[in-house]
């Protein structure tokens, strides 16, 4: 099953279509809210073993919600990933 699930993060054309779907969600929000999430940055810095991951803030309140929701459930993804493969995984707050 993970390596099922490895091939599939590696695979360019699987990548594509999660992607685009997701593309496909944000071209149908009002043209407020893409103004809004354009103007959100993620800062991802790579370490020799790891990752950190920034967003900054947003003066859109619904934004806001999208950015608290998505660090809670790529936090609770990526936790249940490496617990899988046995990993001991702490996530700080």
């Amino acid at each position: 099953m993970f390596d099922q699930l490895q091939k599939m993060v590696v695979n360019p054309q699987a990548l594509d279509m999660v992607f685009k779907m997701m593309a496909q969600q944000v071209a149908q929000a009002p043209p407020e809210r893409r103004e809004a999430l354009s103007r959100v940055i993620v800062t991802l810095e790579r370490t020799e073993r790891g990752m950190n991951l920034g967003v900054s803030h947003s003066d859109d309140e619904q934004v806001e919600e999208v950015v608290r929701n998505a660090v809670e459930h790529w936090t609770e993804f990526l936790s249940r990933g490496f617990q899988a493969m046995g990993f001991r995984v702490e996530i700080m707050e």
